[in-house]
Protein backbone atom coordinates (compact mmCIF):
# COMPACT_ATOMS: atom_id res chain seq x y z
CA UNK A 1 0.00 0.00 0.00
CA UNK A 2 1.83 3.71 -0.93
CA UNK A 3 2.41 6.00 1.51
CA UNK A 4 -0.26 8.96 1.88
CA UNK A 5 1.23 12.62 2.32
CA UNK A 6 0.67 13.23 6.32
CA UNK A 7 2.45 9.94 6.97
CA UNK A 8 4.76 10.54 4.79
CA UNK A 9 5.86 13.63 5.95
CA UNK A 10 6.00 12.69 9.13
CA UNK A 11 7.71 9.56 8.68
CA UNK A 12 10.77 10.88 6.55
CA UNK A 13 11.01 14.01 8.99
CA UNK A 14 11.82 11.35 11.79
CA UNK A 15 14.10 9.59 9.82
CA UNK A 16 16.23 12.74 9.07
CA UNK A 17 16.60 14.13 12.23
CA UNK A 18 19.90 12.10 12.38
CA UNK A 19 21.04 13.61 9.28
CA UNK A 20 21.52 10.39 7.37
CA UNK A 21 20.01 10.88 4.85
CA UNK A 22 20.79 10.79 1.09
CA UNK A 23 19.21 12.50 -2.11
CA UNK A 24 18.73 10.47 -5.73
CA UNK A 25 17.60 12.67 -8.56
CA UNK A 26 16.42 10.99 -11.78
CA UNK A 27 15.95 12.26 -15.46
CA UNK A 28 12.74 13.68 -14.36
CA UNK A 29 14.15 16.78 -12.70
CA UNK A 30 16.30 17.49 -15.62
CA UNK A 31 13.20 16.91 -17.92
CA UNK A 32 11.61 19.34 -15.49
CA UNK A 33 14.28 21.99 -16.25
CA UNK A 34 14.06 22.38 -20.17
CA UNK A 35 16.63 19.24 -20.50
CA UNK A 36 14.95 17.06 -23.39
CA UNK A 37 14.15 13.94 -22.01
CA UNK A 38 15.99 10.53 -22.66
CA UNK A 39 13.87 9.77 -25.22
CA UNK A 40 13.35 13.05 -26.61
CA UNK A 41 17.13 13.09 -26.67
CA UNK A 42 17.11 10.01 -28.92
CA UNK A 43 14.71 10.80 -31.30
CA UNK A 44 16.69 11.97 -34.22
CA UNK A 45 18.50 8.60 -33.76
CA UNK A 46 15.61 6.32 -33.62
CA UNK A 47 14.24 8.41 -36.79
CA UNK A 48 17.62 7.24 -38.57
CA UNK A 49 16.81 3.57 -37.47
CA UNK A 50 13.32 3.77 -38.62
CA UNK A 51 12.06 2.95 -35.00
CA UNK A 52 9.15 4.34 -33.21
CA UNK A 53 9.80 4.98 -29.42
CA UNK A 54 7.18 4.45 -27.68
CA UNK A 55 6.69 3.86 -23.37
CA UNK A 56 8.15 0.59 -23.55
CA UNK A 57 11.09 1.08 -25.63
CA UNK A 58 14.24 0.52 -24.13
CA UNK A 59 16.61 2.93 -25.25
CA UNK A 60 19.80 1.90 -23.95
CA UNK A 61 18.94 -1.13 -26.67
CA UNK A 62 17.99 1.70 -28.79
CA UNK A 63 21.71 3.85 -27.97
CA UNK A 64 23.20 0.22 -28.95
CA UNK A 65 21.65 -0.11 -32.14
CA UNK A 66 22.82 3.32 -33.33
CA UNK A 67 26.09 2.77 -32.31
CA UNK A 68 26.28 -0.26 -33.89
CA UNK A 69 25.13 1.44 -37.17
CA UNK A 70 26.73 5.14 -36.92
CA UNK A 71 29.70 4.18 -34.07
CA UNK A 72 29.63 5.27 -30.66
CA UNK A 73 31.03 8.88 -31.50
CA UNK A 74 28.23 9.76 -33.62
CA UNK A 75 26.05 8.80 -30.56
CA UNK A 76 28.05 10.66 -27.90
CA UNK A 77 27.99 13.54 -30.39
CA UNK A 78 24.35 13.82 -30.44
CA UNK A 79 23.98 13.43 -26.58
CA UNK A 80 26.57 16.78 -26.37
CA UNK A 81 24.61 18.89 -28.88
CA UNK A 82 21.50 18.37 -27.10
CA UNK A 83 22.86 18.73 -23.32
CA UNK A 84 25.93 20.79 -22.90
CA UNK A 85 25.02 23.72 -24.55
CA UNK A 86 22.41 24.00 -21.98
CA UNK A 87 22.68 26.23 -19.12
CA UNK A 88 19.62 25.63 -16.97
CA UNK A 89 18.98 25.66 -13.18
CA UNK A 90 16.23 24.02 -11.08
CA UNK A 91 14.02 25.61 -8.44
CA UNK A 92 13.36 22.10 -7.21
CA UNK A 93 16.79 21.24 -6.83
CA UNK A 94 17.24 24.87 -5.11
CA UNK A 95 14.54 24.22 -2.36
CA UNK A 96 16.26 20.44 -1.38
CA UNK A 97 19.37 22.05 -0.23
CA UNK A 98 17.44 23.41 2.64
CA UNK A 99 17.48 19.96 4.10
CA UNK A 100 21.50 19.77 4.28
CA UNK A 101 21.64 16.85 2.22
CA UNK A 102 25.43 15.76 2.66
CA UNK A 103 25.20 13.60 -0.54
CA UNK A 104 23.39 13.31 -3.90
CA UNK A 105 23.34 10.45 -6.32
CA UNK A 106 22.23 10.50 -9.85
CA UNK A 107 21.63 8.90 -13.19
CA UNK A 108 21.71 12.02 -14.62
CA UNK A 109 25.26 12.71 -16.56
CA UNK A 110 24.28 16.90 -17.17
CA UNK A 111 25.57 19.30 -14.81
CA UNK A 112 21.93 20.69 -13.73
CA UNK A 113 22.69 19.68 -9.84
CA UNK A 114 25.93 21.26 -9.34
CA UNK A 115 25.39 24.42 -11.43
CA UNK A 116 22.18 24.90 -9.08
CA UNK A 117 24.37 24.77 -6.51
CA UNK A 118 27.04 26.77 -7.25
CA UNK A 119 24.34 29.53 -7.83
CA UNK A 120 23.29 28.57 -3.97
CA UNK A 121 26.98 29.12 -3.60
CA UNK A 122 27.10 25.92 -2.13
CA UNK A 123 30.58 23.79 -2.89
CA UNK A 124 30.44 20.02 -4.50
CA UNK A 125 32.46 17.54 -5.41
CA UNK A 126 31.72 15.13 -8.44
CA UNK A 127 32.67 11.82 -8.28
CA UNK A 128 31.69 10.77 -11.93
CA UNK A 129 33.96 7.13 -11.66
CA UNK A 130 36.02 5.09 -9.36
CA UNK A 131 38.86 7.42 -10.06
CA UNK A 132 37.13 10.08 -7.58
CA UNK A 133 36.06 8.00 -5.03
CA UNK A 134 39.29 8.71 -2.74
CA UNK A 135 38.18 12.34 -2.74
CA UNK A 136 34.75 11.85 -0.85
CA UNK A 137 35.97 13.24 1.98
CA UNK A 138 36.31 16.92 1.00
CA UNK A 139 35.06 19.39 3.97
CA UNK A 140 31.92 21.90 3.62
CA UNK A 141 31.07 20.12 0.03
CA UNK A 142 28.11 18.19 -0.98
CA UNK A 143 29.11 14.97 -2.93
CA UNK A 144 27.23 14.36 -6.08
CA UNK A 145 27.91 10.95 -7.21
CA UNK A 146 26.91 10.79 -11.10
CA UNK A 147 26.21 6.46 -11.61
CA UNK A 148 26.33 7.18 -15.44
CA UNK A 149 29.12 9.37 -15.90
CA UNK A 150 29.43 13.19 -16.51
CA UNK A 151 28.86 14.93 -19.87
CA UNK A 152 32.33 16.73 -19.85
CA UNK A 153 33.86 12.98 -19.86
CA UNK A 154 31.84 11.76 -22.63
CA UNK A 155 34.29 8.78 -22.71
CA UNK A 156 32.65 7.27 -19.66
CA UNK A 157 29.19 7.83 -19.85
CA UNK A 158 26.94 4.68 -19.57
CA UNK A 159 24.80 5.30 -22.30
CA UNK A 160 24.39 1.82 -24.39
CA UNK A 161 23.10 -1.65 -23.34
CA UNK A 162 26.70 -2.72 -23.92
CA UNK A 163 27.83 -0.27 -20.93
CA UNK A 164 24.57 -1.70 -19.07
CA UNK A 165 25.47 -4.99 -19.37
CA UNK A 166 29.28 -4.23 -18.15
CA UNK A 167 27.86 -2.07 -15.49
CA UNK A 168 28.51 -4.27 -12.18
CA UNK A 169 31.71 -5.36 -13.76
CA UNK A 170 33.53 -1.89 -14.78
CA UNK A 171 31.76 0.12 -11.48
CA UNK A 172 31.88 -2.46 -8.97
CA UNK A 173 33.49 -0.09 -6.49
CA UNK A 174 31.16 2.77 -7.30
CA UNK A 175 28.02 0.10 -6.30
CA UNK A 176 30.26 -0.80 -3.04
CA UNK A 177 30.00 2.60 -2.15
CA UNK A 178 26.37 3.29 -3.27
CA UNK A 179 25.39 -0.17 -1.57
CA UNK A 180 27.01 1.09 1.59
CA UNK A 181 24.73 4.74 1.82
CA UNK A 182 21.26 2.36 0.74
CA UNK A 183 22.38 0.45 3.99
CA UNK A 184 23.01 3.54 6.46
CA UNK A 185 21.29 6.39 5.02
CA UNK A 186 17.78 7.25 4.38
CA UNK A 187 17.39 7.86 0.75
CA UNK A 188 14.33 10.45 -0.84
CA UNK A 189 14.55 9.15 -5.15
CA UNK A 190 12.71 11.84 -6.65
CA UNK A 191 12.39 12.59 -11.18
CA UNK A 192 13.55 8.71 -10.56
CA UNK A 193 11.58 5.78 -12.61
CA UNK A 194 13.20 2.74 -11.30
CA UNK A 195 12.68 1.04 -15.00
CA UNK A 196 16.44 0.97 -15.14
CA UNK A 197 18.19 -2.35 -12.92
CA UNK A 198 20.96 -0.43 -10.45
CA UNK A 199 19.07 0.48 -7.65
CA UNK A 200 16.78 -2.12 -7.47
CA UNK A 201 19.25 -4.82 -7.98
CA UNK A 202 21.41 -3.00 -5.62
CA UNK A 203 18.71 -3.14 -2.95
CA UNK A 204 17.76 -6.76 -3.57
CA UNK A 205 21.67 -7.62 -2.95
CA UNK A 206 21.25 -5.67 0.64
CA UNK A 207 17.63 -7.39 1.07
CA UNK A 208 19.70 -10.38 0.83
CA UNK A 209 21.85 -9.80 4.08
CA UNK A 210 19.73 -7.37 6.17
CA UNK A 211 15.64 -8.86 5.58
CA UNK A 212 13.08 -6.85 7.48
CA UNK A 213 16.09 -4.97 8.92
CA UNK A 214 17.16 -3.18 5.75
CA UNK A 215 16.99 0.71 5.64
CA UNK A 216 13.59 2.14 4.19
CA UNK A 217 13.49 4.84 1.36
CA UNK A 218 10.69 7.01 -0.03
CA UNK A 219 10.09 8.12 -3.12
CA UNK A 220 7.30 10.54 -4.66
CA UNK A 221 6.11 9.39 -7.92
CA UNK A 222 3.30 10.66 -10.58
CA UNK A 223 -0.09 8.76 -10.43
CA UNK A 224 -0.61 6.61 -13.61
CA UNK A 225 -4.47 5.96 -12.93
CA UNK A 226 -5.12 4.88 -16.87
CA UNK A 227 -2.04 1.98 -16.78
CA UNK A 228 -3.21 -1.19 -15.46
CA UNK A 229 0.47 -2.19 -15.20
CA UNK A 230 1.72 0.74 -13.14
CA UNK A 231 -0.38 -0.61 -10.30
CA UNK A 232 1.41 -3.71 -10.34
CA UNK A 233 4.53 -1.90 -10.78
CA UNK A 234 4.06 -0.05 -7.84
CA UNK A 235 2.80 -3.28 -5.75
CA UNK A 236 6.01 -4.88 -6.63
CA UNK A 237 8.52 -2.23 -5.55
CA UNK A 238 6.56 -2.43 -2.22
CA UNK A 239 6.65 -5.66 -1.64
CA UNK A 240 9.95 -6.72 -2.97
CA UNK A 241 12.13 -3.38 -2.28
CA UNK A 242 12.37 -1.30 1.29
CA UNK A 243 10.84 1.98 -0.50
CA UNK A 244 7.09 3.93 0.57
CA UNK A 245 5.75 5.53 -2.30
CA UNK A 246 4.16 8.80 -2.79
CA UNK A 247 1.76 9.30 -5.29
CA UNK A 248 0.57 12.35 -6.77
CA UNK A 249 -1.39 13.47 -9.17
CA UNK A 250 1.06 15.93 -10.72
CA UNK A 251 4.62 16.67 -10.23
CA UNK A 252 3.43 20.62 -9.09
CA UNK A 253 2.16 18.94 -5.87
CA UNK A 254 6.03 18.77 -4.85
CA UNK A 255 7.21 21.87 -4.08
CA UNK A 256 4.32 22.20 -1.34
CA UNK A 257 5.07 18.70 -0.11
CA UNK A 258 8.82 19.38 0.46
CA UNK A 259 8.36 22.82 1.90
CA UNK A 260 5.84 20.86 4.28
CA UNK A 261 8.58 18.25 5.24
CA UNK A 262 11.35 21.07 5.63
CA UNK A 263 8.90 23.55 8.15
CA UNK A 264 8.06 19.43 9.90
CA UNK A 265 11.81 19.09 10.04
CA UNK A 266 12.77 22.61 11.41
CA UNK A 267 10.22 22.24 14.13
CA UNK A 268 12.74 20.36 15.45
CA UNK A 269 15.83 22.62 15.62
CA UNK A 270 15.58 25.55 18.03
CA UNK A 271 17.82 28.90 17.35
CA UNK A 272 18.62 30.54 21.12
CA UNK A 273 19.11 34.46 20.56
CA UNK A 274 20.56 35.65 23.94
CA UNK A 275 23.91 37.32 25.18
CA UNK A 276 25.01 39.43 28.36
CA UNK A 277 28.30 39.82 29.69
CA UNK A 278 27.73 40.51 33.78
CA UNK A 279 24.77 40.12 36.29
CA UNK A 280 24.25 40.19 39.74
CA UNK A 281 24.68 36.85 41.57
CA UNK A 282 20.93 36.07 41.99
CA UNK A 283 20.66 36.49 37.90
CA UNK A 284 23.52 35.10 37.08
CA UNK A 285 22.58 31.70 39.10
CA UNK A 286 18.86 32.02 37.34
CA UNK A 287 20.67 32.18 34.14
CA UNK A 288 23.11 28.76 34.81
CA UNK A 289 19.64 26.78 36.20
CA UNK A 290 17.37 27.96 33.15
CA UNK A 291 20.33 26.74 30.39
CA UNK A 292 20.89 23.54 32.30
CA UNK A 293 17.18 22.78 32.45
CA UNK A 294 16.07 24.33 29.37
CA UNK A 295 19.04 21.82 27.24
CA UNK A 296 18.39 18.85 29.03
CA UNK A 297 14.45 19.14 28.46
CA UNK A 298 15.07 19.99 24.54
CA UNK A 299 17.70 16.70 24.49
CA UNK A 300 15.54 14.61 26.12
CA UNK A 301 12.30 15.62 22.94
CA UNK A 302 14.92 15.06 20.39
CA UNK A 303 15.29 18.41 19.38
CA UNK A 304 18.46 20.21 18.14
CA UNK A 305 19.91 23.43 19.72
CA UNK A 306 21.65 26.09 17.07
CA UNK A 307 23.08 29.23 18.86
CA UNK A 308 25.69 31.80 17.63
CA UNK A 309 27.31 31.22 21.00
CA UNK A 310 26.19 35.19 22.31
CA UNK A 311 28.64 36.06 24.96
CA UNK A 312 28.07 34.11 28.18
CA UNK A 313 25.02 33.06 28.04
CA UNK A 314 26.54 31.15 24.78
CA UNK A 315 28.74 29.46 27.24
CA UNK A 316 26.28 28.26 29.87
CA UNK A 317 23.89 27.21 27.18
CA UNK A 318 26.59 25.01 24.76
CA UNK A 319 29.01 23.92 28.42
CA UNK A 320 25.40 22.62 29.76
CA UNK A 321 24.42 21.25 26.22
CA UNK A 322 27.78 19.91 25.18
CA UNK A 323 28.20 17.58 28.98
CA UNK A 324 24.77 16.62 28.49
CA UNK A 325 25.38 15.00 25.15
CA UNK A 326 28.47 13.56 26.04
CA UNK A 327 27.09 12.30 29.67
CA UNK A 328 24.37 10.36 27.44
CA UNK A 329 26.72 9.33 24.26
CA UNK A 330 25.14 11.68 21.78
CA UNK A 331 26.99 13.09 18.93
CA UNK A 332 27.37 16.59 19.86
CA UNK A 333 27.77 17.74 16.44
CA UNK A 334 24.71 16.84 15.26
CA UNK A 335 22.83 17.66 18.55
CA UNK A 336 24.51 21.12 18.83
CA UNK A 337 25.21 23.91 16.41
CA UNK A 338 27.62 26.60 17.39
CA UNK A 339 27.79 29.17 14.71
CA UNK A 340 30.02 31.69 16.61
CA UNK A 341 30.53 35.56 14.75
CA UNK A 342 33.43 36.57 13.58
CA UNK A 343 34.92 39.96 15.07
CA UNK A 344 35.88 41.57 11.54
CA UNK A 345 32.17 41.05 10.10
CA UNK A 346 31.09 44.82 8.77
CA UNK A 347 27.45 45.39 9.56
CA UNK A 348 25.86 43.73 5.92
CA UNK A 349 27.97 40.76 6.88
CA UNK A 350 26.65 40.07 9.99
CA UNK A 351 23.08 41.02 8.81
CA UNK A 352 23.14 37.41 6.00
CA UNK A 353 25.24 36.11 8.95
CA UNK A 354 21.85 36.34 11.26
CA UNK A 355 19.57 35.45 8.10
CA UNK A 356 21.25 32.06 7.48
CA UNK A 357 21.37 31.61 11.13
CA UNK A 358 17.77 31.58 11.70
CA UNK A 359 16.98 30.01 8.45
CA UNK A 360 17.56 26.28 9.08
CA UNK A 361 15.40 26.82 12.60
CA UNK A 362 11.43 27.25 12.82
CA UNK A 363 11.81 28.39 16.26
CA UNK A 364 13.87 31.23 17.93
CA UNK A 365 14.05 31.71 21.80
CA UNK A 366 14.85 34.85 22.72
CA UNK A 367 17.00 35.43 26.43
CA UNK A 368 18.85 38.57 27.87
CA UNK A 369 20.54 41.03 25.34
CA UNK A 370 23.01 42.76 27.32
CA UNK A 371 26.21 43.90 26.18
CA UNK A 372 29.18 46.68 26.98
CA UNK A 373 29.06 49.55 25.83
CA UNK A 374 32.50 50.33 23.72
CA UNK A 375 31.79 53.76 23.76
CA UNK A 376 31.86 54.02 27.64
CA UNK A 377 34.66 52.17 27.60
CA UNK A 378 33.09 48.64 28.46
CA UNK A 379 31.96 49.86 31.57
CA UNK A 380 28.62 50.29 31.05
CA UNK A 381 25.73 48.12 30.11
CA UNK A 382 23.51 48.64 26.60
CA UNK A 383 21.31 46.37 24.64
CA UNK A 384 22.24 44.14 22.42
CA UNK A 385 21.26 45.72 19.00
CA UNK A 386 21.94 42.23 17.17
CA UNK A 387 19.13 40.26 19.54
CA UNK A 388 17.18 43.34 18.19
CA UNK A 389 17.72 42.24 14.12
CA UNK A 390 17.52 38.77 15.14
CA UNK A 391 14.10 39.88 16.21
CA UNK A 392 13.34 41.14 13.09
CA UNK A 393 14.88 38.79 11.15
CA UNK A 394 12.82 36.20 12.95
CA UNK A 395 9.24 38.20 12.04
CA UNK A 396 9.98 38.95 8.66
CA UNK A 397 10.76 35.36 8.13
CA UNK A 398 7.43 33.76 10.26
CA UNK A 399 9.65 31.71 12.77
CA UNK A 400 7.90 30.85 16.02
CA UNK A 401 8.82 33.53 18.59
CA UNK A 402 9.80 32.44 22.34
CA UNK A 403 11.07 35.32 24.58
CA UNK A 404 11.32 34.59 28.12
CA UNK A 405 10.66 38.43 29.84
CA UNK A 406 12.30 37.42 33.07
CA UNK A 407 15.72 37.17 32.02
CA UNK A 408 15.16 40.87 31.11
CA UNK A 409 17.15 43.41 28.16
CA UNK A 410 15.99 43.03 24.92
CA UNK A 411 14.01 39.54 25.80
CA UNK A 412 11.88 41.99 27.73
CA UNK A 413 11.45 44.58 25.17
CA UNK A 414 10.57 41.90 22.94
CA UNK A 415 8.08 39.74 25.36
CA UNK A 416 6.62 43.43 26.35
CA UNK A 417 5.70 43.77 22.23
CA UNK A 418 4.72 40.21 22.21
CA UNK A 419 2.16 40.46 25.01
CA UNK A 420 0.90 44.02 23.22
CA UNK A 421 0.09 41.83 19.69
CA UNK A 422 -0.76 38.93 21.22
CA UNK A 423 -3.35 38.29 18.19
CA UNK A 424 -0.31 37.74 16.32
CA UNK A 425 1.53 34.88 18.09
CA UNK A 426 -1.70 32.77 19.19
CA UNK A 427 0.58 30.09 20.39
CA UNK A 428 1.70 32.04 22.91
CA UNK A 429 -1.64 33.43 24.71
CA UNK A 430 -2.03 30.71 27.49
CA UNK A 431 1.43 31.12 28.40
CA UNK A 432 2.92 34.38 27.90
CA UNK A 433 2.78 35.06 31.66
CA UNK A 434 4.60 32.60 32.92
CA UNK A 435 7.20 33.32 30.17
CA UNK A 436 8.16 36.25 32.42
CA UNK A 437 8.26 33.62 35.73
CA UNK A 438 11.44 34.18 37.55
CA UNK A 439 11.04 30.31 38.59
CA UNK A 440 13.05 28.53 35.88
CA UNK A 441 11.56 25.02 36.06
CA UNK A 442 8.17 27.05 35.35
CA UNK A 443 9.75 28.68 32.19
CA UNK A 444 11.16 25.42 30.81
CA UNK A 445 7.67 23.76 31.65
CA UNK A 446 6.03 26.81 29.82
CA UNK A 447 8.17 26.39 26.21
CA UNK A 448 8.37 22.86 26.48
CA UNK A 449 4.52 22.84 26.42
CA UNK A 450 4.86 25.98 23.83
CA UNK A 451 6.86 23.62 21.30
CA UNK A 452 4.71 21.12 22.01
CA UNK A 453 1.90 22.67 20.67
CA UNK A 454 3.77 24.54 17.45
CA UNK A 455 4.45 20.93 16.90
CA UNK A 456 1.34 20.04 16.79
CA UNK A 457 0.07 22.47 14.28
CA UNK A 458 3.23 21.85 11.54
Amino acid sequence: MTIGKDDFIRFYATQVQSDDMSLFLGAGISASSGYPTWSKLLEPCAKLLNIEITDSTNLFKLSQYYANQYGIPELKKVINNNINILNKQNDLIAELTNFNFKTIWTTNFDTLVEKTLADKNILTNIISDEKNLPNTKCLNRINIYKLNGDINHLNEIVITQEDIDSYNKNHELFLTFLKKELVTNTFLFLGYSFKDNIILSCLSSIKQYLGEGATCHYTILKRESDDPEFQHFIYDIEKRYPIKILLVDTYDEIPEILNELKNKIQSKNIFFSGVFDSLPDDDEKFAKDICKKITYELFEREYKIFTGYGRTFGYYLSGNATQYLLTNNKEVERNLIIRPFQESMTSEEKTNYRKMLLSDCSVVIFMYGQKPDAKKNRTKYIVSDGMLEEFEIAKESGKYIIPVGSTGFVAKSIWNEVKSNLSKYAYLEKNIENLNSSDASLVVKTILQILNEISNHV
